[in-house]
């Protein structure tokens, strides 16, 4: 990889260089400098960042960056070149990954060349103390356009000339990016922002006698080797500073204007910490299944560009070292798609995906494809991941309502749940032998604004590279199945009538909103490493299937995609406002209804899991306590959902599903009451919507926690709840303080999320059906799950 050079400064510009620094130098204030450090009087050594290609135009901008937005950016001629410069393109940022500004009493500099690329009123520079030091560096990461708690400092460079210090913590204006005190230093006359520029910023910290720290920001001009401006900000706190540090190009806020470039980030001294391991890609992540002799991987890659190799190798290390299984093609999504067949999934081995082989930028990404786990298996189960409450983008009000709900501060753990680091660490601590995410692996419209047109692509991969950022050190050694929702299609709700478009583009009159293409695009990504498909004929579009059967853990699973062929729509109406025949509508579709035969009727006597979106019925109340209707439910159509828990009782499976937000354990009816399948419904892992499930008066024959018992939903299906994890606070307290109509609430601490573990006990035989609250150690004295978990399943009562 061939590194940018420095351009050398000619005497001329050399000697201008020196008098321009030597008067911003006597201009400045004295730094008093700690007695127990002599040595930070030596002028402080920078050293490279990166070691961008100079040669390539992509979007990936390498290893020690993240862009935000991934569509936002590209790196061209070893420049990070901003994209976006519209009114609504505010503070677009870059994450240096593998630095960070630590705390204590040190010096610590930065330095990065930057330029215009497209004119107007804007300005370029560094953002510090990202996450206040108090966020995971994934979270931290994504500090960018709107202000708030822990949004850090812009010191950057204006587009009229000035060295400036902003704020970008403010919660009331968020956009705003007041302009704080400092001393100008600069030169006069003040020097314009040009197309032509070629400039130097330069931020020195040092600390003080009062233990706060003192900012200089010197730009210097390339070319003449002059100080076009500099400034100093006195009295600064260190929590001010500590931090992630990003880079920033940005037009003026509500009106557009300036884009800017920037490369050979430099940074040196002990207040700048270098952590190299955070450094990510080529690869982000990999998820793989084994069925029987088959092993199937994808390994995601960031976007390259068309000069790079194009595939990928895919290695296992045996007793004679490491040997090449397979080569595939990076393709749709930025996805390698390796299979290997004559898989012996009895013994566990090391693999490593290889890029680039025999080239300067080489890379290898490893990880275990764990052997197929004899005597018991435990399943960890996530869903709904939306991965930010607030917009970070966006202006929004993180204010809380209700007594005793807390701030939700924009880059505080309470807005941003992204990487889902406690959660993933205590389901980590299971030790699961599968993992299942049963849709919604992001949202959307979460952490930033929906793309209805533009680079869905991109969009789309920005999106979905959070969920594998977080789940990355877990199926990087864990086998994993992905099924998709409404939200991973782009869409918020879904009745996909087997593939047929949505008319004119609207979600809730059923339909799929993005094209073919897009959608295959998506289920290549996310479930690509699936076990292959029952029968894997296209649906209408040529929109390609996932259902299908697999063996696991000695048990029999059924992955169905319950939405893809459901009819109807959001009002239970067609065009001309006439309501559907119930008769017609279809739920699973008679694809997977033959399916689901077969697989009951194959004669296996091992346990059955069914995976599937969402749950067979409507579980869901008003603040009254009035059963409210929602079609977006599995409990409509009722003939089709009659249908589909009839087959899945004829298989004795136990289902697992997501969607709903809301936890729940249900045995359905069919003929009666409660005669029919059990049905586990995982909590959401992060979800700004709520739903709630709390039925007026008392369920007949109920158990021993509340609103369990005997229920009938708006669509006439009977059922018996056995457990519900509410919300913290009831629906009626929560509109009372919320009366607009939403049901988005902020607060962690009033929601009960978390994750799902299904542990299949064969030798006890029986099913044990866990819910855990995400910031719950498993492992410590007296952890609990939510109220109405642990279930007991017996095999034969499935």
């Amino acid at each position: 990889m061939r590194e940018e050079p420095v351009v050398p400064l000619g005497r001329r510009a050399f000697v201008g260089r020196v008098a321009g620094l030597a008067a911003a130098a006597l201009a400045a204030p004295l730094r008093l400098l700690s007695a127990r450090d002599p040595a930070e009087a030596a002028p402080t050594t920078l050293t490279r960042v990166d070691a961008l290609p100079t040669t390539l135009t992509r979007t990936w901008l390498g290893p020690t960056y993240w862009a935000n937005r991934l569509q936002d950016w590209r790196l061209a001629a070893g420049r990070l070149e901003c994209l976006a410069g519209g009114a609504e393109d505010a503070g677009r940022t870059v994450a240096v990954l593998t630095r960070e500004v630590v705390p204590g009493p040190a010096s610590g500099s930065l330095s990065v060349r930057t330029g215009t690329v497209a004119g107007g009123p804007g300005f370029s520079g560094f953002l510090v103390g990202a996450g206040a030091g108090l966020l995971d560096h994934r979270a931290a990461a994504l500090v960018q356009g709107a202000s708030g708690t822990g949004g850090g400092l812009f010191c950057v460079y204006t587009s009229d000339g000035i060295a400036a210090f902003c704020e970008h913590t403010d919660e009331a204006d968020q956009f705003a990016y007041a302009r704080l005190p400092a001393r100008d230093t600069s030169p006069q006359p003040r020097v314009a922002r040009s197309t032509g520029e070629d400039l130097e910023l330069r931020l020195d910290i040092a600390p003080t006698a009062d233990g706060s720290f003192s900012l200089t920001l010197t730009v210097t001009d390339m070319v003449t080797g002059r100080v076009r401006a500099s400034a100093v900000r006195s009295g600064v706190a260190d929590a001010q500073l500590r931090g992630g540090i990003a880079l920033v190009s940005s037009p003026r806020p509500g009106a557009g204007g300036g884009r800017y470039w920037l490369k050979q980030l430099r940074t040196g001294g002990g207040k700048i910490a270098a952590r190299p391991d955070r450094a990510v890609g080529p690869v982000l992540g990999c998820l793989y299944s084994v069925n029987g002799p088959v092993l199937k991987l994808t390994a995601q890659f960031f976007p390259l560009g068309s000069g790079e190799p194009a595939t990928a190798d895919l290695e296992v290390r045996d007793a004679g070292g490491w040997r090449r299984v397979a080569t595939a093609a990076i393709g749709a999504g930025h996805a390698a798609l390796f299979r290997v067949e004559g898989w012996d999934r009895s013994v566990a081995r090391d693999y490593r995906v290889v890029h680039a082989r025999g080239t300067a930028r080489e890379s290898r990404y490893a990880g275990t494809i764990a052997r197929d786990p004899a005597g018991g298996l435990t399943i960890g189960v996530l869903s709904c991941m939306i991965h930010a409450n607030r917009l970070l983008d966006r202006a929004s009000s993180g204010a809380p309502r209700i007594p005793g709900e807390r701030r939700a501060g924009l880059y505080t753990g309470r807005n941003l749940y992204f990487p889902y680091a406690r959660l993933l660490a205590n389901l980590s601590r299971q030790r699961p032998d599968l993992l299942v995410a049963l849709g919604d692996q992001f949202y959307e419209h979460r952490p930033t604004r929906y793309v209805g047109g533009g680079a869905p692509t991109l969009d789309f991969l920005g999106r979905y590279y959070l969920w594998l950022w977080s789940v990355a050190g877990l199926t990087r050694r864990t086998p994993s199945i992905v099924l998709v929702d409404d939200h991973d299609v782009l869409q918020p709700n879904l009745w996909g009538h087997e593939g047929r478009p949505a008319p004119g583009g609207k979600a809730n009159l059923g339909g799929y909103v993005r094209d073919a293409a897009m959608v295959n695009l998506i289920q290549r990504v996310q479930c690509g490493h699936n076990p292959d498909p029952y029968d894997a004929t296209p649906v209408r579009q040529g929109i390609t299937v996932n259902y299908g059967a697999f063996v696991y853990g000695g048990v029999s699973f059924a992955m169905l995609e319950d939405r893809k062929f459901k009819t109807g729509d959001g009002d239970g109406r067609d065009a001309s406002g006439t309501p559907f025949p119930q008769s017609a509508l279809e739920l699973l579709g008679e694809r997977q209804e033959q399916f689901l035969q077969a697989w009951a009727a194959n004669g296996s006597r091992r346990p059955r899991i069914c995976l599937t979106q969402t749950l067979f019925a409507n579980l869901a109340t008003t603040p009254a306590g009035l059963p409210k209707v929602d079609r977006d439910s599995n409990g409509y159509p009722p003939g089709g959902r009659r249908r589909a828990v009839r087959l899945l009782k004829q298989a004795r499976a136990l289902i697992v599903s997501g969607d709903q937000h809301t936890a729940s354990v249900v045995r359905h009816g069919v003929d009666g009451a409660d005669d029919g399948p059990v049905q586990f419904g995982g909590p959401a892992a992060g979800a700004a919507w709520q739903r709630w499930f709390e039925p007026k008066g008392t369920l007949p024959d109920g158990g021993p926690h509340p609103h369990t018992g005997l229920y009938t939903d708006p669509f006439g299906n009977r059922l018996r709840v056995l457990a519900v994890a509410n919300p913290r606070v009831s629906f009626a307290r929560y509109r009372s303080y919320y009366p607009d109509g939403g049901q988005d609430l902020a607060d962690p601490g009033l929601k009960r999320e978390g994750y799902g573990i299904v542990r299949v006990d064969h030798a006890a035989q029986r099913f044990v059906l866990e819910c855990w609250p995400g910031d719950v150690d498993p492992t410590r004295d007296g952890a609990a799950q939510y109220a109405g978990w642990p279930y007991v399943l017996p095999f034969s009562q499935a």
